[in-house]
């Protein structure tokens, strides 16, 4: 129930986010040289950002696995101990 709250809230958050109107530049001669630079430095962190949580999200998955998988090979080894 937990990972449908989760990724329900993320879908939410992505559309949200995706689907907001974007600023008019103001009209003059364009950027300056550092202005496209910070540009291109915010879509840097904005890709890392995107890449650590689907990175966080597999490891998530992963560790939910490995924890199932032990909780029931615990279980089989009680259940040898008690016959």
């Amino acid at each position: 129930m937990k990972k449908i709250a989760l990724f329900l809230s993320a879908l939410t958050m992505t559309l949200t986010v995706g689907c907001t109107e974007k600023p008019q530049p103001a009209p003059g001669p364009g950027p300056g040289p550092a202005e496209q630079a910070g540009r291109r430095i915010d879509q840097a962190i904005e890709k890392a950002g995107e890449k650590t949580q689907a990175a966080l999200e597999k490891a998530k998955v992963y560790t939910d696995e490995q924890v199932k998988a032990a909780g029931k090979a615990l279980e089989q080894a009680g259940e040898k101990l008690q016959k």
